[in-house]
């Protein structure tokens, strides 16, 4: 029985490895750092609740940057702290369901590059209105301008009303998905 035990543990942890090497891969996709994206990869493929010395140990990270990383993962909502009865260790546990990962870190990626630039664009707007240049807003080059920012103002926010209501709930962009994928 050890025998085909050691050759699937060797094999579930050659697998773990390709995962958070994937999840290192894909973290400037997220926008964060190949550490935070290994420690959430090694937490959701292992299923289980790892304490800082189990992660520290297996992905050969030092204390100061898992503790800094889980942190991060904690406060974007994607790690939670788990409590153990009578161990005075403090464990954490990614999310399992992908649908409400996803929400997470999209939305975590809204706020940090979309919101930016919607600000921006409504105060370059606002820049060329007639309050804040009076009659020189009528002229051509600042029209045309305030025009051009204005259009992209309006798609950017339509597209930013679609995605807050997509990102309401995970349960609600998954249903949205499934909607618009379905073959009726």
């Amino acid at each position: 029985m050890k025998t085909a035990s050691a050759p699937l543990a060797r094999r579930l942890e050659n697998v773990e490895d390709q995962f958070v090497e994937l999840w290192n891969n894909m973290a400037s996709l997220w926008g964060i750092s190949p550490t935070m994206a290994r420690i959430h990869g090694l937490l959701y493929i292992c299923g289980a609740a790892l304490s800082m010395d189990d992660i520290m140990a297996r992905l050969a990270i030092s204390r100061g940057n898992v503790s800094m990383n889980l942190s991060k993962l904690v406060e974007w909502g994607l790690v939670r702290r788990i409590h153990k009865r009578g161990d005075r260790k403090e464990y954490f546990e990614s999310l399992s369901d992908v649908w409400e990962m996803f929400t997470l870190v999209a939305n975590q990626r809204k706020r940090r590059e979309i919101d930016p630039i919607l600000n921006t664009l409504r105060r370059c707007r606002d820049e060329l209105t007639p309050e804040s240049i009076g009659g020189q807003a009528l002229k051509e080059p600042a029209r045309k301008r305030f025009e051009r920012i204005n259009e992209l103002l309006k798609l950017l926010t339509l597209f930013d009303g679609l995605s807050q209501r997509f990102f309401e709930s995970h349960k609600g962009l998954k249903e949205a998905v499934e909607m618009l994928t379905s073959e009726e």
